[in-house]
């Protein structure tokens, strides 16, 4: 029986359920997340920081990063004591940020590994580059 016109049988019972079964798997997502997602507050505490100016030179040296909750639920970023602020939100397994450093507007996209580190990108705008990079180690 042509059912599509075009001289061939189509896609009927039991080869049709198996095509629904695999379209709804892909539509709903093939397994589980590999890990719990995170959380604002998973976050919190005290981290160490290493990376890269916009231009792609490491920094000096490793430095501090403390990150609390603001009672509005967002996290707050202090680097080096307070030198530099930011807030932070986590969406799935990422950290968006935004920051003030040197008077200059920043922004980043962490991504959270399974072992609560974090690594990412971030631009600083008026900087040439976009080598920025950070990694956070939980102290």
């Amino acid at each position: 029986m042509d059912v599509d016109g075009l001289g061939s049988p189509g896609i009927r019972g039991k080869d049709m359920r198996i095509a629904f079964v695999f379209a709804f798997l892909a539509l709903v997502g093939w397994s589980a997340p590999a890990s719990a997602q995170a959380t604002n507050a998973s976050l919190i505490g005290n981290y160490t920081v290493t990376g890269t100016e916009a231009d792609g030179k490491a920094y000096d040296g490793p430095g501090p990063l403390a990150i609390t909750m603001d009672k509005s639920g967002a996290l707050e970023l202090k680097w080096d004591g307070g030198k530099y602020v930011g807030i932070g939100y986590v969406t799935g397994n990422q950290l968006a940020i935004a920051s003030v450093a040197e008077g200059k507007v920043v922004v980043g996209i962490m991504d959270i590994k399974p072992d609560g580190s974090l690594e990412g990108k971030w631009w600083r705008r008026t900087d040439p580059g976009n080598k920025g990079t950070e990694v956070w180690k939980k102290n």
